[in-house]
């Protein structure tokens, strides 16, 4: 058996904080154990830092720190910026990084910069050349990883792609940034839904779609419990109140369903004026509240100790989203938007999909038919939670994808 390798996770601020990442507090103990050491290297400081496996290593990047203007601009005067643009102007993505060049080249400067620090780790940690590299987002530090598996100071480069990193639709200038580039670079870019997988392999060069391979995300299973229904039945809606989640839409379905209904939601952020004011007109027959931000296991311990009637997302954009993995691997039923990756987990057996435009009348009958008490079966949701979003057969599936990047170069050479 050949030894465990070691692995270089990039994160955006996962470990710091306690919003950041969440998911990868499941993930990290399957790569603790499948892999020597790891290094976790976030491009963002939070205040507060979670646990780490004791063979996980959090290394705190000077990256960290706000680059000045000019150290940023003389990244962009080097060989290697001027190769990423070089190829970004050749791809079929070139119009959008013209038409709004200032953000685009800020990304690639700090990419830049984030090489040069790559190199000095691993001039400065001897054997960290042959470890696994991989970017848990598409846009993070994925042009510097690129750009270090182009030029031979790593031998094994991946990444996830999740939402926002992944949908043009997400981005100002209307294009992922250095999409071509990045794949171009990379050994394996897996999306997290297979929407994902397609949506990229169709904005692909021909070279690089081989590279993409679908890899969902997972939870853990819950204890088979069966809390008794609240009455009035409790909805449930998880995510941050950012304007594409749209969480102040949830009280006028809510006010349409014309029934005594309790709701609670599970998450902050800057659109939570909107969501504080639409409450205020629902009826008196609907009971509510806002949580603000919970702790994950805050979260799983709300499902375990509520007996929740059904979870409903509006979002107009998602990746595969976690937290209806959450309430799927307790039997709880999704009326949620079908848009990218949501139909992989709304099924008839899981709950009601919403078409992206359905108007609140629509969306108020679905939740309608999703309360109804014998509608959906806990059992055969968390049947089909196991067979697709499980947290340990998933992430093993994905650690054992990153070895074989490994296995795969030292066969190459």
């Amino acid at each position: 058996m050949s030894p465990l390798p070691g692995l270089v996770l990039l994160t955006a601020a996962y470990p710091f904080g306690n919003k950041s990442e969440t998911f990868l507090e499941s993930e990290i103990e399957v790569l603790a154990r499948r892999f020597r050491r790891i290094l976790v290297l976030p491009s963002h400081r939070e205040s507060g830092a979670r646990p780490l496996p004791d063979n996980v290593e959090l290394v705190e990047m000077g990256w960290l720190d706000q680059p000045s203007r000019a150290t940023k601009l003389r990244a962009l005067a080097s060989r290697e910026a001027a190769r990423v643009v070089a190829e970004t102007l050749a791809s079929a993505d070139a119009g959008p990084h013209l038409r709004h060049p200032r953000g685009f080249l800020d990304i690639l400067a700090r990419n830049v910069l984030k090489l040069m620090e790559l190199s000095a780790l691993i001039e400065d940690r001897p054997g960290l050349r042959d470890a696994i590299f991989y970017d848990y987002w598409f846009e993070n530090s994925t042009v510097a990883l690129a750009l270090a598996r182009r030029v031979g100071l790593v031998r094994a480069a991946a990444c996830r792609a999740h939402g926002f990193d992944l949908y043009d639709d997400r981005w100002e200038g209307g294009v992922v940034p250095f999409r071509a580039f990045k794949l171009g670079g990379l050994d394996l870019v897996a999306p997290v839904s297979e929407f994902g997988t397609e949506y990229l392999s169709e904005r692909a060069p021909a070279s690089a779609k081989d590279r993409i391979r679908t890899f969902r995300l997972g939870v853990r299973l819950q204890p088979d419990l069966d809390p008794p229904r609240s009455d009035p039945p409790l909805v449930v809606s998880v995510g941050s109140m950012l304007p594409f989640k749209r969480v102040a839409l949830v009280p006028e379905v809510l006010a349409c369903v014309g029934r005594p209904l309790r709701w609670v939601h599970l998450g902050d952020g800057p659109e939570r004026a909107g969501v504080e004011k639409a409450v205020r007109r629902l009826p008196d027959c609907v009971r509510w509240e806002l949580r603000g931000h919970v702790d994950n296991a805050d979260v799983l311990r709300f499902y375990r100790e509520n007996g929740v009637a059904a979870m409903m997302s509006l979002s107009t954009s998602e990746g595969l989203p976690v937290s209806m993995m959450e309430a799927l691997s307790f039997g709880v039923p999704v009326v949620a938007t079908g848009v990218h990756g949501v139909p992989e987990a709304v099924t008839e057996v899981t709950g009601i999909l919403l078409r992206p435009d359905a108007g609140v009348g629509e969306m108020a009958a679905a939740l309608c038919r999703a309360l109804e008490p014998e509608r959906f079966d806990r059992r055969r949701i968390r049947a089909f939670f196991r067979e697709r979003f499980e947290a340990g057969a998933n992430y093993d599936r994905f650690a054992d994808a990153l070895i074989a990047l490994r296995e795969d170069q030292a066969t190459a050479r």
